[in-house]
């Protein structure tokens, strides 16, 4: 029985995922990275570091998607507005996704501001050794 429900559970996420044009994995870049509480996270980020790409609706942003690093416990950023609707009507509300930094770029002396570039995944396992349980 669970296994039937697994399979048709991914059968829709894949559909879904389909539907609104997304694969795995996926590219972009984090916005909002210029505050100082940001710029200082991504100061000592690296190439690599775990992300969860978490689903948290802010004031008029229903589809807001937070880029946290479980690094540093801070967030870094957010996802493109478009992107993230179509990720949170793909994967439903409240998702927590994995990703992982695919680099850094940008920074002092040349650049005014660090930014930070992004790999998605499909998968949500990244943050279970860190919780209770």
């Amino acid at each position: 029985n669970m296994n039937i429900h697994a399979f048709f559970r991914k059968l829709v996420l894949r559909f879904g995922c389909r539907k609104y044009g997304l694969s795995f994995p996926l590219y972009c870049k984090a916005h909002g990275v210029k505050t100082p509480n940001r710029q200082g996270a991504l100061a000592q980020s690296r190439a690599g570091d775990e992300l969860q790409l978490v689903h948290v609706p802010a004031a008029g942003y229903p589809f807001n998607i937070y880029v946290y690093s479980i690094g540093l416990n801070r967030i870094l950023g957010y996802l493109d507005a478009r992107l993230a609707e179509k990720l949170v009507r793909a994967f439903g509300a409240g998702l927590c996704l994995d990703g992982e930094i695919a680099g850094v770029t940008g920074g002092p002396p040349e650049y005014k501001y660090f930014g930070c570039n992004l790999r998605i995944f499909d998968t949500k396992t990244m943050m279970l050794p860190y919780l209770d349980g």
